[in-house]
This record gives structure tokens, sequence and C-alpha cells, in this order.
């Protein structure tokens, strides 16, 4: 159940059609703000790193907005949820009607950072309201 008063903003990224230029598929982006309630999807998708610092790897939401989702067969990236100082991308959207208070079920999988530092993994560069 989405009850706004949980939400918080957050920013969200969301790529266009991919291209491939010079042999490197590329896709433009733009990052946006959206109102959601976000919370670890449980305790035992948590990954432990050799630093000893731990990361949430799943995550749900929920909110209003429609979020595009990955698509493999597609060759698309879902949009982006920035969370904690790391992306973690939509794979799954769903609309649950079964209350008064319909609303969009989400789930992000953490996108494990990149060596080659991909510049659609930098951090935001709008202001959260």
């Amino acid at each position: 159940m989405n009850i706004r008063i949980f939400n918080k903003n957050y920013v969200v990224r969301r790529f266009g059609e991919q291209k491939n230029f010079n042999g490197y598929l590329t896709s433009e982006y733009e990052d946006f703000v959206a109102s959601l309630n976000v919370h670890p999807l449980s305790a035992d998708q948590m990954q432990a790193l050799p630093e000893g610092q731990r990361k949430v790897k799943r995550l749900e939401a929920h909110g209003e907005v429609k979020l595009v989702v990955a698509d493999e067969k597609l060759n698309r990236k879902g949009d982006m949820l920035y969370y904690h100082r790391d992306w973690y991308e939509c794979v799954s959207s769903q609309i649950w009607e079964h209350t008064i208070l319909s609303h969009l079920n989400y789930q992000f999988v953490l996108v494990p950072e990149d060596v080659s530092q991909s510049p659609d993994m930098f951090p935001p560069e709008i202001e959260i309201p």
C-alpha cells in the first residue's frame, strides 16, 4: 500500500534507446525525482564485501510513477534508482489494484560498480527537493 506520508524523494535515471557508436552501445539518459517508499527486500539479501562493508542487493519500493523495467530481449536498460550512493536497476514494476490505494510495486537489483567508470553510472547532478 502506498501511503504517501512514508514516501521520500529519490533520483531515478531513465535511459533512451541504445545506439551503436564505434562498436560500443551507448544511450542518453535523463535524471528525474520520484516520490517512493523504498526499503530493503530482506536481511538475507545482504552481500558481504571484502572490506567488511555490507550492501543491500535488492530493494522493494512502492509509488505511483510508471518505471521502465530492464528487458534483455529488447536490449533495454531499466530505470535506475540512486539509493545510499549506489545505483539499483528496476527489474519489476507491477500495478497493485487490490486496495482503494492502488499503486505500483517495484523491485530493484544492485548494479555492480563498473571498473571502467561508465558515465551513466556517475552520481546524479540534480538536487533532491
